[in-house]
This record gives structure tokens, C-alpha cells and sequence, in this order.
């Protein structure tokens, strides 16, 4: 299809380095111009963006205010986001020019961690068993009701921001005033959504797995299944392989499971990343979002494994081409990366073993997000902070994983305080 004078809009990008301008040269490669609506001017090279359009995307009323201005001179022929942010903000501006989005209720569904175990609700075995806490007390009266260890997290947070694994009764007290004090909207802004509400939720053994793919008329297209690892505080993911190495009958419940709940939510004509743990009982979902996913799976690891971009089949969907995924299916070979997460906090002073991390078979690429002299923090206090990225292809799932723990051990980074 021709898509020339079509104009895609985008809102913001994600924060990574190379992932988030991704999605800008997949539009371009498919000849559609581009605008970008956005609360700051990114610090990229701006010939890849056609139009910046800055507004605030806080506040859904001015943004459509903005976007209905610039439609006047150049019609939209889609909207995307690449972060749970904006979710919402894409339903309803889509919704408004009558372009292919998610409804406002799914979007809700995608972005309340509350509303999304409830739209589960109705698919008996499907997530692990939570309630709602506004108070302290609600807290300690879901602890009865669950077993301990339990995971403690704001409903509308992303990116693994102030998860809490709470060990014991003795805990509960200090859980809730060090939650209440991380998801301060001062702090971050992504609080601002659904302001002082979590979930206490049954904690899940097992491992834990992605399942990236999208809604297209009704039909679930699923691209496959992403071994990752994260961390045992605060669940920080920080490993993933695709495909993944599970055996074909648990590939199988994980992709049914999936799609069961991405139909729970309501969710079509959208993109979505999907985390669930396959645990001793079976598979359990987690959270799924509403948009492509991050950590570099839908910008570089599915296309590394394929030779195909699924940001191109996303981008076909939000313009209203049919997809096809058959291509996406068709694995050849399998792509990883590894995230550098700081241990200690302080300043840069130095950064060795680069070149002779690079030089490991397998190891394609070093994505820095840092440089000596930099600051780099830890959570609580950041949770977004890492050094950089290695990405890596191999023929051998086990190779391909060995290869990228040794690039991180190979990799030193010295950080003093002051």
C-alpha cells in the first residue's frame, strides 16, 4: 500500500537510547511521515521526526486540542505510544479522529493493575488472587485473606516502579509507609495516575515469561513467548531471550492463557506485552500493557530472530492495514540482551572491559546509557537507572545466554559517592 503523505502520530518515545528512535525509522522505511506529540523535545536527531507537536500529554484535553490543530494541515492517519503513560491518551484521541485504537474501557482495563485482575476475574485459574488497598488497613485485612510472601505494588505505576516483596506480618507497616513515600507524584509522574491505590497480590513461584503480539479486528496475533530474568527485589528485569526455550505443551498454555486475557480486557486494535510467571500449578498472568513492549524485545530481539520488524506489522495495524504475521512466526535463529543495573550509587570514575566484552562470540552490540562522570542511583531512589545493554545472536539458546552473562562479567564499572 502506498503510504505516501500518510502521517502516523506518535506520542512520546520511550526513554532507552537507539530503542526509542526505533519506531521512527520504521515509519520512515515505510514511507509515512511522522509527527510526535510530546511534553519536552527529545534529544535525538530530529530529521527523523517530520512534525513536533508539544503539548502536554497529562492532560488529555489539551492534547486533542493540540492534535485537532495540526489535523487541520496534516491529516492523521494513526496514532501510537510506546509506554503505559499514554495508553489511555491514544484510546481517546484515536477514538475522536475515528482511527483503529483500543476503547477507552479497554485502556483503562491495560492501565489499572485493580481493573486488570478484575477483568480476569471471569477466567477461573488466570491470575493470582489480590485485593485492592487505599489504607494500611486495607493492607493488613488482605494479608488474612492472602499467604505470605506477597507482592505489594501501585495500580497504575510501569516499568517495575515500586514493586515490594513483603516477607512477613512484621512488615506491613514499614511496606505501606515506604510505598506511600516511592509513588509520591512529586517524585514522578507517573503516579499521578490512579494517585495513592495499589494491589496486595499471592506471590508466584516460577519462572517469568513475555508474550508480545497485537489485536487486530477481534483476532489475537501473537509474535511468541520471551525467557527473561529479573531481580529478586523489586522485580527489575534486567535478561531476555526470544524465542523462548520452554517446551512446545508450556508455549502452548502460555500463548492460549495469554490471549485468554488479552480478550478479558477488552483489547483491539492495540498492541500488547503480556507477563506471566509459568508457575508449579500452571501459568499465571501478571500485567499486561496495552502497547509494544520494551527492553528492546519489539525493537530489536523479535526482528533479530525473524529478519522481520514487529514494529512494522504494530505500525500497519494503527493505520489500518491487516497484519500478517507468518513472517513473525518463522523463528531463524535466537536474539538476547542483557541490562547493565547499577549496585551502588555515586559518580562514573571508570569503565573498562568494553572492547574485550565485545569481542565475545555471540555479542552483537553495547548500548551505553552511560559515561564517565555520570550519576547513577538505585532503587527505591531510581528505578530506571542502568550502564548500558548487550545484545547478542546465536543459532544455541544456551551459548547465546551464556555469552551475554559473560559480556556483563567481562564489563567493570568503578562508581565512587562524591
Amino acid at each position: 500500500m502506498n503510504n505516501k503523505n500518510k502521517t502516523i502520530l506518535y506520542i512520546n518515545l520511550r526513554s532507552h537510547p537507539v530503542e526509542r528512535v526505533e519506531p521512527l525509522k520504521q515509519a520512515r522505511k515505510m514511507g509515512l511521515r511522522v509527527a510526535l506529540l510530546t511534553d519536552k523535545k527529545p534529544d535525538i536527531d530530529l530529521s527523523l521526526v517530520d512534525d513536533i507537536l508539544m503539548s502536554n500529554t497529562y492532560c488529555k484535553e489539551t492534547a486533542l486540542k493540540d492534535v485537532l490543530k495540526y489535523q487541520e494541515k496534516h491529516p492523521i492517519s494513526g496514532v501510537l505510544t510506546w509506554s503505559d503513560k499514554d495508553v489511555e491518551l491514544v484510546s481517546y484521541i484515536a477514538n475522536k479522529l475515528g482511527l483503529p485504537g483500543p476503547s477507552a474501557a479497554a485502556a483503562k482495563n491495560a492501565r489499572s493493575k485493580y481493573l486488570m485482575r478484575k477483568s480476569w476475574e471471569s477466567v477461573p485459574g488466570l491470575s493470582p488472587k489480590f485485593n485492592r488497598v487505599t489504607s494500611l488497613e486495607d493492607l493488613k485485612s488482605a494479608a488474612e485473606k492472602l499467604t505470605f510472601p506477597l507482592i505489594f505494588k501501585p495500580v497504575g505505576a510501569s516499568g517495575s516502579k515500586s514493586i515490594l516483596l513483603i516477607e512477613s506480618e512484621d512488615d506491613l507497616e514499614d511496606a505501606y509507609q515506604r510505598m506511600t513515600d516511592y509513588t509520591s507524584p512529586d517524585k514522578d509522574k507517573i503516579y499521578s495516575y490512579f494517585p495513592n491505590e495499589y494491589i496486595a497480590e499471592e506471590y508466584l513461584d516460577g519462572p517469568e515469561v513475555t508474550v508480545d503480539g497485537l489485536v487486530q479486528d477481534g483476532k489475537v496475533y501473537i509474535a511468541g513467548v520471551i525467557d527473561k530474568h529479573i531481580t529478586p527485589q523489586y522485580s527489575m528485569e534486567y535478561f531476555a531471550e526470544f524465542p523462548s526455550s520452554k517446551s512446545e505443551e508450556t508455549i502452548k498454555e502460555i500463548e492460549e492463557k495469554a490471549e485468554q486475557a488479552v480478550k478479558s480486557l477488552g483489547l483491539n486494535n492495540s498492541a500488547f506485552h503480556l507477563e506471566c510467571r509459568v508457575t508449579s500449578y500452571g501459568v499465571r498472568m501478571i500485567e499486561c500493557a496495552a502497547r509494544p513492549g520494551g527492553g528492546f524485545i519489539a525493537s530489536h530481539l523479535i526482528k533479530m530472530a525473524t529478519d522481520h520488524a514487529f514494529m512494522e506489522e504494530v505500525i500497519k495495524m494503527a493505520i489500518g492495514e491487516q497484519v500478517n504475521f507468518e513472517k513473525l512466526r518463522d523463528y531463524k535463529r535466537y536474539a538476547g540482551m542483557i541490562i547493565l543495573l547499577p549496585e551502588e550509587k555515586g559518580y562514573i570514575k571508570r569503565i573498562e572491559g568494553v572492547v574485550q566484552a565485545l569481542e565475545i562470540d555471540c555479542i552483537k552490540k553495547f548500548i551505553p546509557a552511560k559515561q564517565v562522570g555520570d550519576k547513577v542511583n538505585i532503587p527505591p531512589e531510581d528505578f530506571s537507572a542502568y550502564y548500558g545493554v548487550f545484545i547478542g545472536q546465536s543459532d544455541d539458546y544456551k551459548e547465546l545466554e551464556d555469552a551475554l552473562f559473560k559480556a556483563k562479567d567481562t564489563i567493570r564499572f568503578t562508581v565512587k559517592e562524591g
